[in-house]
């Protein structure tokens, strides 16, 4: 009840407050702002000679090709002279022309498609699957102290019904994950079944 005074008091001061406001307040008419006029085209002189195609320099070919007197009004300074490359002769293998194959009757082979490659996977024991995740918990945290190396319980889906499923490993070879169903076995106190990773 004090709850709902409270909220009934703290609406009225706002009407009080706000409603005032918005009644007595005429809207604010939005005047057109006058625009500046769009200043005229300044006067350019345009000049052809920019769009003749000069080929560009190249400061190499011109140290090295010898200056012609005929064009030249200043004096040119002495030519660089290019220290020779040796050049190697490279000798290109043509292959014979193959002989025009004749149509044959065999349809050609569909070509198969490349293989994916594959993820890197390993191997697990799967200990148990228990329909309550705080069984799966404390199953997780009996063989972790146990010294298995055992991740948290994964949910699964199987035929409408929900699991959680307690997986020891990975391991890289299946060896190595059968190496720990004795001590499964003994902590768990269920036989564990060794299964591809992921």
């Amino acid at each position: 009840m004090k709850r709902r005074l409270i909220g009934a008091t703290v609406l009225v001061s706002l009407a009080i407050i706000f409603l005032p406001m918005l009644l007595e307040h005429e809207p604010a008419t939005l005047k057109p702002v006058p625009m500046k006029p769009i200043p005229e085209e300044p006067e350019r002189n345009f000049d052809s000679s920019l769009l003749q195609d000069v080929p560009p320099r190249n400061p190499i070919t011109e140290l090295a090709a010898p200056a012609d007197k005929t064009t030249a009004t200043t004096p040119a300074p002495a030519p660089v002279k290019a220290q020779p490359v040796p050049e190697k002769t490279v000798v290109a293998k043509v292959a014979p022309k193959p002989a025009p194959r004749k149509a044959s009757k065999v349809p050609a082979k569909p070509k198969k498609p490349a293989l994916p490659k594959a993820a890197p996977s390993g191997w697990v024991v799967q200990v148990a699957s228990l329909t309550s995740r705080e069984n799966a918990m404390q199953l997780v945290r009996k063989l972790r102290k146990a010294g298995l190396d055992t991740m948290d319980p994964r949910q699964v889906t199987v035929k409408g019904k929900r699991f959680y499923r307690v997986q020891v490993g990975p391991e890289i070879s299946r060896a190595n994950a059968e190496k720990h169903l004795t001590l499964i076995k003994r902590v768990a106190g269920t036989k564990g079944k060794v299964m591809r990773y992921p």
